[in-house]
């Protein structure tokens, strides 16, 4: 059937008043993305997004970061070249964790402390926020992502304020415990198959009180529609298998993977009825307070600039691709239905080993400030 639909927007097109190469080139691509039309329903999910996913039960390919055509796209100057267009989602994420960090850790213009951003990449969001006077360190596991990342900081002039070292988001014993105030994930989550030992390391590393701030992708039929139909497998903006739909994660899920979990209950221990069919039991110390009530969504923007339309035409056409859309620089939207920004923090240590009053007026001064 896709086949079929294709031929047909093809030859209306052949019977279009456009001389030349044009049409041959516009016909030829439109015949291509019909052989490939996707899937248009979402695989069937997971069990549970937030308990270890089994080593090769995923479509995702994380390797893609170490390979040279792929790794050489970090800084293109097309943002809709590959690993480019995460350059688009930093109009939207760098005020964000910047605004995150700033007010819940009460920091002074300088941005004082030190700060970890687990798999960097290319260093598209790390050496932003060092430009922003943060001391930053990235560790990834691609090593063609980090050279890529080292560049593009002395590029910048900040090689000074980052450090870039091989590094894995499941084990991170090269810092030692409460070493760093704030911990980054950008883009981060939905790659990662053991999201429970991750989440573990990073509250490992930070201090009582610590930030974590992150962008991920909501396991949604618009996110499904647009990350893996549109971007992925119909105007090919990214690299085949570089997500999997599946490993998305919603929200809740991630507030409930970082907020302070329930012990086992004793078996002597009676049950606390809050409200109706809801059991309450002691919570863990030391969790992460989180509310996904100062999350927010990003989109993007869309500029239509008829030059370079025709120069993105020109270029895709002949290659029997369809030219990429005409997006920009993404900004803060209240959706969360496709990507979406989100924080953690740490909760301080006190007397009675929880949370203390002091994580709880944080909290406050934030909904407060995020109101006005």
């Amino acid at each position: 059937m896709a086949t079929r639909f294709a031929k047909a927007v093809a030859a209306r097109v052949g019977s279009a008043a456009v001389l030349g190469g044009g049409v041959r080139a516009a016909r030829g691509a439109i015949t291509a993305v019909g052989k490939r039309l996707p899937e248009l329903v979402p695989p069937l999910e997971f069990p549970s997004r937030i308990e270890p996913i089994a080593a090769g039960s995923s479509s995702i390919d994380n390797d893609v970061y170490d390979d040279d055509t792929v790794g050489s796209s970090w800084h293109s100057d097309d943002p809709t070249d590959q690993l480019a267009t995460l350059q688009l989602l930093n109009t939207a994420r760098i005020p964000y964790f910047d605004r995150v960090w700033r007010q819940q850790l009460g920091l002074p213009p300088g941005r004082p402390g030190a700060y970890l951003e687990v798999g960097c990449g290319g260093g598209i969001a790390t050496v932003a926020l060092a430009s922003l006077g943060y001391q930053m360190t990235g560790i990834d596991p691609a090593a063609r992502a980090l050279d890529e990342a080292r560049a593009h900081a002395r590029a910048r002039g900040l090689a000074d304020r980052t450090v870039f070292a091989a590094g894995d988001a499941y084990d991170l014993s090269a810092f030692p415990d409460d070493s760093f105030d704030g911990v980054l994930m950008a883009d981060v989550m939905e790659h990662l198959l053991d999201l429970p030992a991750a989440v573990a390391e990073v509250r490992r590393v930070l201090k009582p009180g610590g930030v974590l701030v992150f962008d991920t992708i909501n396991r949604t039929y618009k996110s499904y529609l647009a990350a893996i139909v549109l971007a992925e497998e119909v105007l090919q903006l990214v690299p085949p298998r570089v997500h999997d739909w599946r490993l998305f994660l919603k929200p809740h899920e991630a507030a409930f993977l970082l907020q302070d979990r329930p012990s086992p209950p004793h078996p002597a221990a009676p049950r606390t009825l809050t409200r109706p069919r809801r059991l309450c039991w002691p919570t863990q110390a030391n969790g992460f307070l989180v509310d996904t009530a100062q999350f927010r969504g990003m989109a993007p923007t869309v500029e239509l600039d008829p030059r370079k339309l025709l120069r993105s035409a020109a270029r895709a056409l002949p290659s029997g691709k369809l030219p990429p859309p005409p997006l920009s620089h993404f900004v803060e939207v209240s959706s969360l239905d496709v990507n979406y920004l989100g924080w953690a923090q740490l909760a301080p240590l006190s007397s009675g080993g929880a949370a203390g009053p002091t994580l709880q007026s944080d909290m406050q001064r934030f909904r407060r400030s995020a109101t006005t």
